[in-house]
C-alpha cells in the first residue's frame, strides 16, 4: 500500500479484503445470470422461433376434429410457452362433451392437444329428426341422425321433460354401468325415482328400483349377464342387490 496526500494530510489506501473481493464477484456473476435468464425468458414468450404452426387433436369421439382446429384457429402463431391447458379450454367452451384438455408442446411449433369427453350414457329423441346423446348429469354432449348409430338405452323425451327428478334418476342408474353392459339395453324406463327399469335388445328386463346402491346393482346385473346360465331368464330384479332375483 501507498500514502496518498489528501489536504496536506497523508492517507493511506488499504487493499481491498478477500471476502469484499468475493461479494462483489458474487454480486456480478448473479446479475450476470438474472441478465441471462430474463433474455432467455423473453425469447421464449415472444419469439417466433417456437411459435404455434401444427396442432395436433386425440382422443376426440364427440366432438369432430374439424370442429376442434376451428375452435383453436388463434392459437397459430402464439409461442408455445404462452399456451396452457386454461386458454386451450377457454376455446373450446363452447364444446359441452368436452371435460378436460391436457396440452403439451413440442418445439419447434407442434401443440399437442389430448381431449377428455364426458361419456354418454343414454340417447334422448329431439324432434323427428335427430337424437341427443346425454351424460349422467343430464346434459346433451352430441347429437346423432339415427338411433342405431349408438349403441344405448333410450329414455323417453316426455319423461325428462315432465319429471326432472326421475330423468335424473335414470342417467344416475345408467352412469353406472360398465359400457359392456350399456350396449345391451334398449331402453330404460320409470314412472317414478323408485321404479327404474331397464330393457335388454334381447327382451329381458331389469327391475332396478331407486338408483341408491347403483354400484352394487351395476355389479350383480354385470354378474348376472356373464353368467350363461342366465341366458333363458326373463327378468333380473337388483333392487335388493344382497338378495338379487331372476324369474
Amino acid at each position: 500500500m501507498s500514502p496518498r496526500t489528501t489536504g496536506g494530510q497523508n492517507v493511506v489506501t488499504l487493499p481491498e479484503t478477500p471476502g469484499r473481493r468475493l461479494r462483489r464477484r458474487v454480486i456480478w456473476v448473479s446479475a450476470s445470470v438474472v441478465a441471462v435468464i430474463v433474455a432467455l425468458m423473453l425469447v421464449l414468450l415472444f419469439s417466433p422461433l417456437l411459435a404455434v404452426q401444427t396442432i395436433t387433436v386425440e382422443g376426440n369421439k364427440l366432438v369432430p376434429t374439424k370442429t376442434i382446429n376451428s375452435a383453436l384457429a388463434p392459437l397459430k402463431g402464439v409461442p408455445l410457452p404462452r399456451i396452457g391447458p386454461a386458454q386451450v379450454k377457454d376455446l373450446l367452451a363452447d364444446q359441452p362433451s368436452i371435460q378436460e384438455v391436457v396440452v403439451q408442446a413440442h418445439a419447434p411449433g407442434t401443440l399437442e392437444v389430448q381431449i377428455v369427453e364426458y361419456a354418454p350414457v343414454a340417447i334422448v329423441k329431439n324432434g323427428s329428426k335427430s337424437y341427443d346423446l346425454v351424460g349422467e348429469d343430464g346434459r346433451t354432449l352430441s347429437t346423432v341422425a339415427k338411433r342405431e348409430s349408438v349403441k344405448l338405452p333410450l329414455i323417453d323425451a316426455k319423461k325428462s321433460a315432465q319429471d326432472p327428478e326421475v330423468f335424473a334418476a335414470l342417467t344416475h342408474v345408467l352412469a353406472a354401468l360398465p359400457a359392456s353392459a350399456l350396449k345391451k339395453l334398449d331402453h330404460a324406463s320409470a314412472q317414478t325415482v323408485d321404479s327404474v327399469q331397464l330393457s335388454m335388445t334381447n327382451g329381458q328386463k331389469v327391475l332396478w328400483g331407486s338408483d341408491e346402491r347403483s354400484g352394487d346393482k351395476a355389479r350383480v346385473l354385470t354378474a348376472f349377464l356373464k353368467d350363461k346360465n342366465q341366458q333363458g331368464v326373463d327378468t333380473f330384479d337388483v333392487s335388493t342387490p344382497d338378495h338379487p332375483v331372476t324369474r
